[in-house]
């Protein structure tokens, strides 16, 4: 009989699978697919795409796939006399009027991403907490008990045996096989680096109508102004994102795609282009019901902050008849504006909102003029029907991606990284990290969960569970993994639980709350396999444990809060005390917002920006609460957090967006540093159905700027663009 999770060969009666300690599954299917996991012997043509031909041998007693955390916390320090200045400068209406994202999950009405009803594995599914207690008060009481199957593990891995695990592709037919081979075309060349030629010219300028004048029913029913037949607010629409690169430059660019719900037209295309001053160029196409191009908005900006071309926003417009340029509009800082029409129609049109002085014709400009307005009109048309004809084909994918470090932060090469199906543990892909180890490996932008492990002789395997992929997301950027060898001295580790809402009384720090249950599982997000340590508080609130060196998950369960889950790295002359903080029960109708990370940057900053109708509003440390019920509760200037946002009047027709600035960087304008990126920061936010989402901050990349998700429609969608360049925005450069 063979554990159908790791292949391992049980003994006969087994519970548990003493290598990779999962509950044994019935004895006729573990040992089937057991079975086919030992036997797995060739390289498969789906590894080799991935350059995965490494084999891989980890130790029997580390089979199944686990990850590990950033690098811990130091103690924490306490940043005396340090003050925050000035007030930040926000055009907020310009900031979060119209943004835009990709479907996300809904809050508060018990519906996935399609409607229906919640799925097992969906994030806003409250997880039952109790038989977790239970186990943990059956469990020895002793600090640092370890269950059996746990020392067994232990055992059969010290022996040393090892297995090979290959990839095995399913047969064509089967969902599994369809999925091995949907991601191994996703990450081969072509499809991985999709490109967009913007400059191929493939259509022709239609012929200009001198009676023709601009049709504003696209653009206007789609930013809430109007209501045309056929047409509805962008905030209805169905969203996509998906990521292109620029044949002629090789910029990334992102996409923000708007769909009709009613006849899947997408009526916008946002284009936003990273070019390599570190700026970007966005650039937003407005097509009707015939795939048109409408109107086109093209300007310049630091951060992407979504909004629409009000008048007098900079950049340049581009307002199309039937495939004809009608009006040429520029937008400059300073206040500086022109309208160049097509023809004398178009032109009486714009004098009704336009000063005259504003608005020159065509047949009136010289001939270098004309050309030149020939030339855009030109560019811009196939620019848009480009976009549109190469985005919606493009392939909808998500990149997952990490970093694998040993126990002194050196990144590995060549580990193993093994993708499973997170519900069954079926491998789907193999891959290898680079010379920095990192890793990165695309999946179909679908609701799913999956599961990582990394893998290198001689280190001890680690598994990162229940990556969740929404719909349409970019990037899902994982905690960094860190291997140890094994063995080594055990470790004696102290634990604190604190709430993430109230202060102490004398306001030093948070208020102590006594966790009813402490308990340890290998691996990151590890929430429901064996727990291999309990740990009991004392009344101070603090427990002790005592741990082999590894990658802990760290489950706290305490009554009237929310269970907390972490991820604890335990190794030899590192940190040996940690507190974790648990958001209060969110009330019906109130989100929570949780930020945490490490001992630097010493402060970070949460914002939360809001839309409701035409009302905008910003809570950060400068305005601690709005008028909509959004409040920064806790504001923490000195390392570790927590820094806690409270949306305490939710509203599904409300618009939200939440960033996090590193403050003690950016305030001295050292916007390439790296302090924020690898600060282990961590956002996790909840809602009455319990922890909804948990973001990690991209690794190894310079910036201070962190945009993590927004909430649209009730729907929270993964963001996750990052920012080094800031220079010309007031927002977060406080002085």
């Amino acid at each position: 009989m063979y554990c159908r999770y790791c292949g391992s060969k049980l003994k006969p009666g087994a519970k548990f699978c003493t290598s990779c300690g999962m509950k044994v599954e019935s004895s006729e299917k573990t040992e089937e697919t057991g079975a086919k996991a030992a036997a797995a012997t060739e390289q498969t043509d789906t590894a080799a795409a991935a350059g995965a031909e490494a084999e891989a041998t980890t130790a029997e007693g580390a089979d199944k796939p686990k990850p590990s955390a950033s690098t811990p916390p130091e103690e924490k320090k306490t940043e005396g006399g340090k003050s925050k200045k000035g007030l930040l400068l926000i055009p907020l209406f310009l900031l979060l009027a119209g943004l835009g994202v990709a479907l996300g999950i809904r809050i508060g009405s018990g519906l996935g991403p399609g409607g229906g009803s919640i799925k097992q594995n969906d994030p806003f599914a409250k997880r039952d907490t109790q038989e977790s207690g239970k186990t943990a008060g059956t469990e020895s009481g002793e600090s640092g008990a370890k269950s059996e199957s746990a020392e067994s593990s232990a055992e059969s891995g010290s022996e040393g045996t090892k297995r090979e695990e290959k990839l095995v592709l399913a047969a064509e037919n089967t969902e599994l096989g369809t999925l091995q081979r949907k991601i191994a075309e996703l990450n081969s060349t072509a499809a991985a680096a999709q490109r967009i030629d913007l400059s191929a010219v493939n259509h022709a300028v239609g012929t200009r109508n001198p009676g023709e004048s601009w049709n504003s029913d696209v653009f206007y029913t789609l930013e809430g102004y109007e209501n045309r037949p056929g047409y509805v607010n962008k905030n209805l629409c169905r969203l996509e994102q998906k990521q292109l690169i620029n044949a002629a430059t090789g910029n990334r660019i992102d996409y923000v795609i708007y769909i009709n719900p009613n006849d899947g037209v997408a009526n916008k295309i946002v284009a936003i282009e990273y070019l390599v001053s570190g700026s970007l160029q966005v650039t937003e196409y407005y097509y009707d019901a015939n795939r048109m191009p409408r109107f086109v908005y093209q300007y310049d900006i630091d951060n992407y902050v979504a909004g629409y071309a009000v008048p007098e926003k900079p950049g340049q417009r581009f307002l199309f008849g039937s495939d004809t340029l009608l009006t040429w509009r520029e937008v400059r800082d300073g206040g500086f504006k022109w309208n160049c029409a097509a023809n004398a129609t178009e032109a009486e049109r714009l004098r009704k909102s336009w000063p005259a002085n504003t608005i020159f014709l065509y047949q009136n400009e010289s001939a270098d003029m004309r050309r030149a307005f020939d030339e855009r009109e030109s560019i811009m048309l196939n620019a848009a029907y480009n976009t549109y004809e190469t985005v919606m084909n493009a392939q909808n994918l998500t990149s997952i991606s990490g970093y694998a470090y040993d126990e002194q932060g050196n990144g590995i090469a060549a580990a193993v990284v093994r993708l499973y199906r997170n519900e069954d543990g079926k491998l789907l892909y193999e891959s290898q990290t680079d010379a920095d180890g990192k890793y990165q490996i695309y999946v179909p932008s679908e609701a799913r969960q999956y599961m990582l492990q990394i893998a290198k002789q001689p280190y001890q395997a680690c598994e990162i569970y229940g990556i969740g992929v929404e719909s349409d997301q970019l990037v899902a950027y994982q905690t960094p993994v860190y291997l140890f060898e094994r063995g080594g001295a055990t470790i004696d580790y102290r634990l604190k639980l604190g709430d993430a809402l109230h202060y102490n009384e004398s306001r030093s720090g948070m208020q102590t709350v006594i966790a009813s249950a402490i308990n340890l599982r290998e691996g990151i997000n590890n929430r429901t396999g064996t727990i291999v340590a309990t740990a009991k508080a004392d009344a101070s609130g603090e427990a002790d444990v005592q741990l082999k060196p590894g990658v802990y998950t760290v489950e706290l369960i305490a009554s009237g809060y929310e269970t907390v889950y972490d991820t604890l790295v335990a190794r030899q002359n590192g940190e040996t005390e940690r507190e974790f903080f648990a958001a209060p029960t969110v009330g019906s109708g109130q989100v929570s917002i949780v930020l945490t990370w490490g001992a630097v940057p010493a402060d970070l900053d949460s914002h939360l920006f809001t839309q409701r109708g035409t009302e905008t509003s910003h809570v950060w440390f400068g305005s601690k609460e709005d008028s909509f019920g959004n409040d920064l509760d806790v504001d923490d200037t000195s390392s570790y957090g927590p820094e806690t946002v409270t949306i305490k009047q939710f509203s599904a027709q409300d618009y939200y967006k939440y960033c996090v600035f590193d403050f003690t960087n950016g305030v001295r304008e050292n916007t390439q540093s790296y302090e924020l990126s690898n600060s282990g920061a961590t956002v996790q936010v909840y809602t009455d159905q319990g922890l909804a989402a948990t973001y990690h901050v991209p690794t190894n990349r310079p910036g201070v700027v962190w945009e993590i998700f927004e909430i649209r429609n009730g729907r929270i969608t993964p963001i996750q663009r990052y920012y080094n360049y800031v220079s010309s925005q007031d927002w977060w450069m406080h002085s």
